[in-house]
């Protein structure tokens, strides 16, 4: 997996140990990219580039992004555990027909069964392209806009998951999903 890149966006995380207890496996064998905003030192000593900077979420995902130098990255958002076999499995879909793969957490019901940008896989080209999300750009009162479609933003705010895959829908991209739930840390 050494063509993968994992990058990690962390601040004030839920449980750091669990984290990288759960994901050992996946650092040993992919190039980590951590943007720790705080709570992230642990990663400090097995991250290929580790940045410590203070930014909203979206900056630090593309201060990570920035670093990748592999054909494809993993969005990993310091509160998941990855399923054995999802990563394997997405890079195949990669290379042959998608520009993205994503699965859902074991508890779909958590973020309303909308696909994660958390655990999600990509051809680094195409994300560096499309990656714009911040809140000012998608925020317009309650309706939130991704080309000349328009969405609610439900209750607890947008979601930057819908936004990017709505996105790559629209510049014609592939999204492929596998049958992996991946653990969500409470």
């Amino acid at each position: 997996m050494c063509h993968l890149s994992v990058v990690v966006p962390v601040k004030h995380p839920r449980n750091m140990e669990a984290f990288i207890l759960g994901n050992t496996d996946l650092f040993k064998n992919t190039f980590l990219i951590v943007v720790d905003s705080g709570g992230g030192e642990p990663l400090s000593k097995i991250a290929k580039t580790y940045v410590r900077q203070d930014l909203k979420f979206w900056e630090a995902r593309k201060l990570g992004y920035a670093h990748v130098e592999t054909p494809y990255l993993l969005n990993l958002d310091s509160d998941v555990i990855v399923p054995y076999g999802y990563i394997t499995d997405a890079l195949n879909l990669l290379e042959t027909k998608a520009d993205a793969v994503s699965i859902f957490y074991e508890d779909i019901v958590h973020c309303q069964g909308a696909l994660e940008f958390g655990a999600s896989v990509w051809k680094t080209e195409v994300l560096r392209r499309l990656y714009d999300f911040s809140i000012d750009v998608v925020s317009d009162g309650k309706i939130v806009k991704v080309g000349s479609q328009a969405y609610s933003t439900l209750n607890n705010g947008w979601c930057e998951c819908t936004y990017m895959f709505r996105k790559l829908k629209l510049v014609g991209g592939r999204l492929e999903t596998l049958p992996f739930r991946a653990k969500h840390l409470r």
